[in-house]
C-alpha cells in the first residue's frame, strides 16, 4: 500500500513544515482561510488549488500573481509526479508521493544546485510584482510624476534662496546709506557749530 502523498517545504523561512495530502480537494494561499496556509507575502490569497483526479494529484494556479512553477516550468495545470519541486510565488516546495505505480522515468529539473560554490544563491526568479524597486506603470508615468516634483522642489528651494540672498546683501545698502547720511548731517552741524561759535 502507498504512502499519504505530501508537501514539504523546502525554502529556508518554513523548512520542513509538511501538509498530508488526504483529501480530493485543498485550496491553497497565504490567509487562514485556505486548507494550505502558507503566510509568505509572494503567495496570492487563493494562489492555487491541489484536485485528486484518478489517484493523482494535480495543481492548478488560480491566476495568481506570482505565479507557480513544477521544475522550474510555468504551469497553470499539471499532474504531480513524485519527487516533484513546485514552486508556489516564491516558496519551493517538495512533493512527496511513495506510490511506485506513478514513478515514471522522466528527467526531473529543478531550481536546486548542489554543486555551485557560492551559498545562499536563490532559485527563485525575480518576481516584479514583489519587487519594491519595479516601475509601476507600464509608460513610466509614475516615474514621470516623481522627476517633475523632485524638479519643482529643486526650483522652490533655489528662488527661496535667491529672495534670502537679496534681502541679506541688498537691502542693507538704504540703511547704510542712511547711517552715511545721519553721520553726514551730524558732521555738517558741528562744522556749521564751530563756524558760528568763531563768529560769536
Amino acid at each position: 500500500m502507498a504512502g499519504t502523498p505530501k508537501l514539504i517545504i523546502l525554502s529556508e523561512q518554513l523548512r520542513g513544515q509538511r501538509f498530508e495530502l488526504s483529501e480530493d480537494f485543498y485550496s491553497c494561499g497565504r490567509v487562514q482561510d485556505r486548507d494550505i496556509c502558507i503566510p509568505d507575502p509572494t503567495i496570492s490569497t487563493h494562489h492555487c488549488d491541489f484536485v485528486k483526479r484518478d489517484g493523482a494529484y494535480a495543481l492548478i494556479d488560480n491566476g495568481s500573481t506570482n505565479g507557480t512553477r513544477v521544475n522550474n516550468i510555468p504551469i497553470v495545470e499539471q499532474v504531480l509526479q513524485n519527487a516533484d519541486i513546485l514552486q508556489i510565488g516564491g516558496i519551493e516546495i517538495l512533493y512527496d508521493c511513495d506510490d511506485k505505480s506513478m514513478t515514471s522515468v522522466i528527467k526531473t529539473q529543478t531550481g536546486i544546485s548542489l554543486g555551485g560554490s557560492e551559498v545562499g544563491i536563490s532559485t527563485v526568479n525575480k518576481m516584479e510584482n514583489f519587487d519594491p524597486f519595479a516601475k509601476r506603470g507600464k509608460d513610466g508615468k509614475s516615474s514621470m510624476l516623481i522627476t517633475a516634483v523632485v524638479v519643482f522642489l529643486v526650483l522652490l528651494v533655489v528662488v527661496l534662496l535667491g529672495i534670502l540672498a537679496y534681502f541679506m546683501f541688498f537691502k542693507q545698502k538704504p540703511s547704510a546709506q542712511l547711517s552715511e547720511e545721519i553721520s553726514g548731517r551730524i558732521a555738517e552741524r558741528r562744522i556749521s557749530a564751530s563756524r558760528e561759535a568763531r563768529t560769536c
